[in-house]
């Protein structure tokens, strides 16, 4: 149906009796499959794919971007360094053979990409490391990445395929640091045999010696596996990293404590300011279906803010922050397998809530003993005094007296937080997740593990759409994914192509009525507005004098007609047909299309 009613009468035109006019009709439409070429700006295919064989070796692993605009992309056994147009500029080698220090040289096995960091410390630095050489890291040279200035202490990565997650943030003292999470694979133990599956590494060189690069200063900079939990061969996959308010967080799929049969999903966090990490907490996150089937796994996280329509329906106010995430049914009965299957729901948290519900760990371990203590972290213990729990706890869990009595050592919450899926897709396994505002919109880009790019509006805290479905590569979404918000460009890595797309693709809304959303069956993008005056479906950005209200209609617009004047206002001097399209503006806030009638 056409938008904004052409009709090819004008009596029609002058009636004094109106319908609705480019009104949002709320049906759920069907998504539609967008064309790649529609929203591809550039991309950079994996060079190193000789033939099929070859292709689960040759994989991108991740990619970072620098403040000149370069990006570097980490993949097994290369890197490369591009031009913002994604043009190679250089490519390197990461598996180095000859090197006699390896018990893990590369013939043996590829060096996956672990971390890439540019190093916001230093200028001219990338940070790169690897799952070979005893998951050292190096510093490269950003204009040279064959330049490599130094090497870490050993490991700082896991190992081939286990997960990784890091991130630069404030550490004590005021000095940036690297925050690391690894998989324990049962391999990667340092000189003592011990593990740390989270540690705060420096990003200082100690002058007298170049090898302290990334070691944790202090043995309580790190978080240890116990013998049990080693012997076990413990495993948490870690899937986001984030920093808010002095914390840094972690986002993972594990078991639900040493001794459980159930995989969870979990979401941890140290205190950057606090003289050690002993006050590392956890927390349980629950992602339910509308059956109240669990989704298990969680596949990928991004923490910000929501658009003021979500941030409304759920009781916050606009700068207040949420976690979103992406999760998977897991293979086999609920909660028995760390195996995704294609069984996806997307879930939003309060960070309000997130917050009480570390408060309450902390209040536990302290008050309540060692239920709330965590049977797979050497040293961990619980209390029982029966004091308040002031908020320096988070950070320093001692007495605030002269005794400096230890309060706890890691802790866990009991209760997980809950939320409901707001939108749950059967047949599709969700890999990787950003979110953009849009005016009140708030929009989710989903990755798929078959390489689509699902663009969801996210409505309210129970409802969503899936409005579009586009394919990007056959091998699957990773988890790093990037949006330039002055550009509006999307940055999405596969484990074989880097891919530059824009968020939208307008043009395909060819009338009022799809372009806004009253056209049930093609309802439209929340980027996207009827721009009047070029009678075209634009972003906001794109419609001249679009901040005049009857110059760009937005989407979901709802538009009344409830009182025309035509003899005052349209010419009615035409009574014959040779039709051609033409606007008239009505009143001062409403614009009608129609077939002119011209003798």
């Amino acid at each position: 149906m056409d938008s904004c009613r052409r009709h090819s009468t004008l009596p029609w035109a002058i009636a004094l009796t109106w319908s609705i006019i480019c009104v949002n009709a709320f049906t759920t439409s069907a998504e539609r499959l967008g064309d790649l070429s529609d929203y591809e700006l550039a991309s950079f295919d994996n060079p190193d794919i000789l033939d099929k064989t070859q292709r689960r070796a040759s994989k991108f692993n991740h990619f970072a971007l620098s403040d000149h605009g370069d990006v570097y992309v980490g993949a097994v056994n290369w890197l490369y360094r591009l031009e913002s147009s994604l043009k190679m500029i250089q490519n390197v080698s990461t598996c180095d053979d000859s090197r006699p220090d390896s018990v893990m040289p590369c013939h043996l096995t590829n060096n996956y990409n672990k971390i890439l960091v540019v190093d916001s410390t230093r200028p001219n630095s990338l940070i790169t490391c690897g799952g070979v050489y005893d998951g050292i890291c190096q510093l490269r040279q950003l204009q040279d990445i064959s330049n490599v200035m130094m090497e870490s202490v050993p490991n700082v990565a896991g190992f081939e395929d286990a997960s990784t997650v890091s991130m630069i943030a404030l550490g004590k003292d005021g000095q940036e640091m690297l925050y690391v999470a690894v998989t324990y694979t049962g391999e990667n133990v340092n000189d003592q045999g011990n593990f740390p599956t989270i540690a705060r590494r420096t990003l200082e060189i100690n002058r007298y010696d170049q090898s302290s690069l990334l070691s944790a200063i202090q043995r309580d900079d790190s978080i240890f596996f116990n013998d049990p939990a080693k012997h076990t061969i413990f495993s948490i996959k870690y899937v986001a990293a984030f920093a808010h308010s002095g914390f840094t967080y972690f986002v993972a799929s594990q078991k639900e404590d040493l001794n459980s049969a159930q995989f969870v999903t979990k979401m941890s966090r140290v205190c950057q300011c606090g003289p050690n990490l002993d006050a590392y907490t956890e927390i349980t996150l629950q992602c339910s279906g509308s059956d109240g089937s669990v989704y298990s796994l969680v596949q990928a996280a991004h923490f910000g803010p929501a658009g003021p329509d979500l941030a409304a329906s759920l009781g916050l106010h606009a700068d207040e922050q949420v976690v979103y995430t992406v999760f998977a049914k897991n293979q086999g009965a609920p909660g028995t397998s760390d195996v995704p299957i294609d069984h996806s729901a997307l879930c939003v948290y309060r960070m309000t809530d997130i917050l009480a519900a570390f408060r309450e760990a902390v209040r536990g371990c302290i008050q309540d003993g060692n239920t709330y203590s965590i049977n797979y972290l050497e040293g961990s213990f619980c209390s029982t005094f029966g004091i308040p729990i002031l908020d320096r706890y988070f950070c320093i869990p001692l007495t605030d007296d002269a005794i400096q009595t230890p309060l706890f050592q890691y802790a866990k919450g009991i209760a997980p937080v809950p939320t409901t899926a707001i939108i749950e897709l059967p047949g599709t396994l969700m890999s990787s997740i950003i979110i953009t505002i849009e005016f009140n919109h708030t929009i989710a880009l989903i990755g798929t593990s078959r390489g689509d790019l699902l663009k969801v509006h996210m409505e309210s805290s129970t409802a969503s759409r899936l409005y579009e479905r586009i394919g990007v590569d056959t091998s699957p979404v990773l988890q790093d994914v990037k949006v330039n918000e002055s550009t509006r460009v999307l940055l999405l890595l596969t484990e074989q192509k880097l891919v530059k797309l824009r968020e939208e693709n307008c043009g395909q809304y060819t009338t009022c009525g799809t372009c806004i959303g009253t056209d049930a069956g093609n309802d439209g993008d929340p980027y996207c507005g009827w721009c009047t005056l070029k009678r075209r479906c634009t972003r906001y950005s794109d419609c001249p004098s679009a901040d005049v209200s009857t110059r760009w209609l937005a989407y979901n617009a709802a538009i009344n007609i409830t009182d025309v004047a035509p003899y005052d206002n349209l010419p009615i001097t035409v009574t014959e047909q040779q039709v051609r399209d033409r606007c008239i503006e009505i009143t001062s806030n409403l614009q009608i299309c129609y077939g002119m009638i011209q003798k």
